[in-house]
């Protein structure tokens, strides 16, 4: 009523659960005046509903890229007009769906396929073309001897980490409410587990989480978001967990051992608690005077952010 628009029954469907009944689906359709969403109904793109066989669900991809690669058949077009247009259009098209989705290898390799042949096939629509490099060499970076095209299976992961990322940076934004109340109440998202009835999006999420495992690092400010034990924060990178035991460690915070006045490491109580090795990576670590809030970094990139840049 404030802004005056209204919704356009004409673009409009109503998806219900398995369970409903016939009889309410009809009477809430006819109320609404919005007709049921079919199996293949699709929502900013992405389908709805997606059931055990995720290649035919997902197939539209694949058919979508091969309409775009025969339309470009037949063109005058150098290698480097290829490349542009593979990099640019081909490879932008699933990007969406596969910063959502867990794509199954069978359609990435589908899709590859379609823009191997189209980069080595000549002018001619029906010419005959030889292959003279694998695809998985022309995803090699172009400083290597490659052509720097991207494996759709490795960027579908890396899409699908960075979303995950955002979930464990940003516990408190809507989506990450959402899915902690749904799936790691008690937790972070690296502890998370995938529940009963999970969904695909969250099946593919935990599908990269051990990724994110292997990069994610505390940054130590005040201490007191970080379990001293299972959490991941000293500057070590083949370890970055504490291996010493002690049993007032457990569900212990990295505040209990910094000195509550004074600030900075309490020394003679590290070196009492904690091997050799967990010491000297503690006290290694340097403190903000300032006490900020412990916050999560990448560890492989300089400047902290996780991206998905080639």
């Amino acid at each position: 009523m404030a802004s005056g628009q209204q919704i356009n029954l004409a673009k409009s469907s109503v998806f219900f659960s398995a369970n409903t009944r016939e009889d309410i689906r009809c009477s809430i359709c006819s109320s609404l005046n919005i007709p049921e969403a079919g199996p293949s109904s699709l929502y900013l793109g992405l389908p709805n509903i997606l059931g055990r066989n995720k290649s035919v669900l997902l197939g539209y991809l694949r058919d979508k890229m091969r309409n775009r690669i025969e339309q470009w058949e037949g063109r005058l077009l150098s290698k480097a007009g290829k490349e542009v247009l593979i990099k640019t259009v081909a490879q932008s098209l699933p990007s969406y769906a596969m910063s959502v989705f867990l794509l199954p290898k069978n359609l990435c390799a589908d899709m590859e396929r379609l823009m191997c042949r189209y980069w080595w096939r000549g002018s001619s629509r029906n010419g005959k073309s030889i292959h003279w490099k694998r695809w998985e060499s022309l995803t090699v970076h172009k400083i290597k001897g490659g052509m720097g095209f991207r494996d759709l299976g490795d960027f579908n992961r890396a899409l699908l980490c960075k979303q995950s990322w955002r979930l464990l940076c940003n516990p408190e934004s809507l989506v990450g409410r959402v899915y902690k109340a749904r799936y790691y109440k008690n937790s972070s998202f690296l502890g998370a587990k995938i529940g009963s009835n999970p969904s695909y999006i969250w099946r593919s999420l935990l599908e990269v989480k051990p990724l994110i495992i292997q990069g994610a690092r505390w940054h130590v400010g005040n201490g007191e978001s970080i379990k001293v034990i299972s959490d991941p924060w000293l500057l070590d990178e083949s370890n970055p967990c504490v291996t010493t035991f002690h049993p007032s460690l457990v569900d212990a915070k990295v505040s209990a051992l910094m000195h509550v006045e004074r600030g900075g490491w309490d020394v003679d109580l590290v070196h009492d608690i904690f091997n050799e090795r967990d010491a000297s990576c503690i006290l290694n670590i340097p403190l903000s005077p300032n006490r900020d809030r412990d916050c999560w970094y990448w560890s492989f990139e300089t400047s902290g952010y996780f991206s998905v840049k080639f």
